[in-house]
C-alpha cells in the first residue's frame, strides 16, 4: 500500500496536467464543430476539417518521440503547447476553411506530442505492481476530463472569440503542474510497432474492430454536435448530450469488461455491434423524440459504440505474446486513428445527401458490417480457450498514446504479480493463478 501511495504522490502532478489538458482539448473539439455550423460552412467541408485533427494526432504519435528524444521532456512539452495555444487562438483571428484545415493538423501533431510526454512520464513512474491501477486511474481522469469539458461549452458564447482564449488558457495552463513536477523525467518514450500485415495475420477480427471503431467513434465525436445543432440544440443541449454520450461510454467498459472476460469475447464484440446499429438508426429516425428521451437513447448508443475499441484491442491482444502487445496496441491505435480521421469524411458526405439524419445511417451501416464480418470470422476460427483469454483492459479513445499501453497488464515487464492486475472483471482466481506460474 505505501509502494502505490508513492506512486500516486509521484504522478499526481502528471494527472492533473492530463486533466487540463483533456479538459482543453475536448471543449476545442466540440466548439470548433459547433462554430463551423455557426459560420455556415458546409456539412462535408466540416466532416474534412473535424478529420484533420486525427491525421495530425496519427503522425504525431509517429513524428513526436524523436523530437522528445532530442530536446527533453519538459522543452517538447512548452514547445507543443505553445503552438496548440496559438493554433487555438488563430481560429478566432481568421475564419476560413483551409486555415482551420491546417490549423486542425497542427493541433493534432501537437496533442499527441503532448499525450506522448505526459503518459510516458506517468508510466515511468509506475512499479510494475501498480501499473495496472495506475492505466485506472488515467482512464477515469481522461473520461471524466472529456465529459466535463462539454459542460464548458454553455459558460462562453461559442460566436465570439473568448471561448478560444479559454481553450488556449487551458492548454497553456496543463504545463505548470507537469513543468513544477520533482518527478524524474523518463529516459525514451520511443515504441515500436508490428506491421499492419503481421497484426492482421493474427487477428483479423481485432483490426476490423478498431478500424471500425474508429469510423464510428470518430464520426460520431466531430459530427455529432453538427447533428444536434441541426436538430434545433441549443448550445446548452449539445453540450449535455455529447456529456452523456461520452461518459455513458466510460461507465459501460466495465459491465462490457466483465461479459468480454466471461464468455467468447467475439459474442461479445457481436452483440455490441449489433447494438451499436440497432441504437444508431434508432437515433436517426427519433429527431421528434423529447429531449429527456433522446439523452436516454444517446446514453445507450454511447455506452455501446465505446466499448468497440476496448473490447477488439483485447481480441486481438489475446493472440499476442506478452512482448507484442504494446507494438500490436502501437498498430492497433493506429488502425482506430485511421478510422478517426476516414470517419468524420464518409459521415458529413452521407449526412450532404441525406441530411443531419444521414449521421446515424452512416453509423449504422458500419457497425452492420462489423457484425456481418464478426459472424464470418467466427466460422473460421475456433475460439479462444476462456483460460487462454487475457484480462480485459479498458481504454480511453478519446486521447491516448502507443505509451499508454505499455501501463498494461498484459504487458511483459518481468516482475509479474497478482496485485498489478487491477482490471479483473470476473476472472479473479484464473488471472491470479496465470501470474502465480
Amino acid at each position: 500500500m505505501s509502494d502505490l501511495r508513492q506512486v500516486f504522490a509521484a504522478i499526481l502532478p502528471l494527472l492533473i496536467s492530463l486533466g487540463i489538458l483533456v479538459l482543453g482539448n475536448g471543449l476545442f473539439s466540440t466548439l470548433l464543430a459547433v462554430r463551423m455550423g455557426i459560420e455556415s460552412f458546409p456539412v462535408d467541408r466540416i466532416g474534412i476539417i473535424m478529420a484533420a485533427y486525427s491525421v495530425g494526432f496519427v503522425l504525431g504519435t509517429i513524428r513526436c518521440p524523436g523530437v522528445v528524444e532530442r530536446v527533453g521532456h519538459i522543452r517538447a512539452f512548452a514547445a507543443f503547447a505553445a503552438i496548440a495555444a496559438t493554433a487555438a487562438l488563430i481560429h478566432a483571428i481568421v475564419i476560413d476553411q483551409i486555415v482551420w484545415l491546417l490549423l486542425r493538423v497542427v493541433a493534432g501533431f501537437c496533442l499527441a506530442g503532448l499525450f506522448t510526454i505526459t503518459e510516458s512520464w506517468i508510466n515511468a513512474s509506475s512499479s510494475n505492481t501498480v501499473r495496472g491501477r495506475v492505466l485506472s486511474v488515467y482512464m477515469t481522469v481522461n473520461y471524466l476530463s472529456y465529459g466535463a469539458s462539454q459542460s464548458l461549452l454553455t459558460v462562453i458564447d461559442p460566436s465570439g472569440f473568448q471561448i478560444f482564449s479559454l481553450v488556449a488558457i487551458l492548454v497553456a495552463l496543463s504545463l505548470v503542474p507537469l513543468a513544477l513536477s520533482r518527478t524524474q523525467s523518463p529516459s525514451s518514450v520511443g515504441t515500436h510497432r508490428l506491421r499492419v500485415i503481421e497484426i492482421i495475420r493474427i487477428s483479423p477480427l481485432g483490426v476490423a474492430g478498431c478500424v471500425g471503431a474508429g469510423l464510428i467513434n470518430g464520426a460520431f465525436g466531430s459530427m455529432g454536435p453538427v447533428y444536434v445543432q441541426a436538430r434545433g440544440g441549443t448550445v446548452e443541449d449539445i453540450g449535455l448530450f455529447m456529456m452523456v454520450a461520452i461518459l455513458s461510454g466510460f461507465v459501460m467498459q466495465f459491465p462490457m469488461g466483465r461479459l468480454s472476460d466471461r464468455f467468447d469475447r467475439r459474442t461479445v464484440f457481436l452483440g455490441v455491434a449489433a447494438g451499436v446499429s440497432a441504437a444508431a438508426l434508432a437515433l436517426a429516425f427519433a429527431d421528434a423524440v423529447p429531449n429527456l428521451v433522446f439523452a436516454g437513447m444517446l446514453g445507450i448508443y454511447g455506452g455501446l459504440a465505446y466499448s468497440l475499441y476496448p473490447i477488439g484491442l483485447a481480441h486481438a491482444n489475446d493472440f499476442m505474446r506478452a512482448d507484442e502487445v504494446v507494438p500490436a496496441s502501437a498498430g492497433l491505435l493506429l488502425m482506430f486513428g485511421t478510422g478517426s480521421a476516414l470517419g468524420p469524411v464518409l459521415a458529413s458526405q452521407v449526412m450532404g445527401v441525406l441530411g443531419f439524419n444521414g449521421l446515424f445511417l452512416y453509423i449504422g451501416m458500419i457497425a452492420g458490417i462489423l457484425v456481418l464480418f464478426t459472424l464470418y470470422r467466427m466460422t473460421a476460427r475456433q475460439a479462444k480457450p476462456l483460460e487462454e483469454q487475457g484480462a480485459f483492459v479498458p481504454m480511453p479513445q478519446t486521447a491516448t498514446t502507443p505509451v499508454a499501453m505499455e501501463l498494461s497488464p498484459r504487458v511483459e515487464t518481468g516482475d509479474t504479480e497478482p496485485d498489478q492486475l487491477a482490471f479483473d472483471f470476473g476472472n479473479s482466481d484464473r488471472i491470479q493463478a496465470q501470474a502465480a506460474e
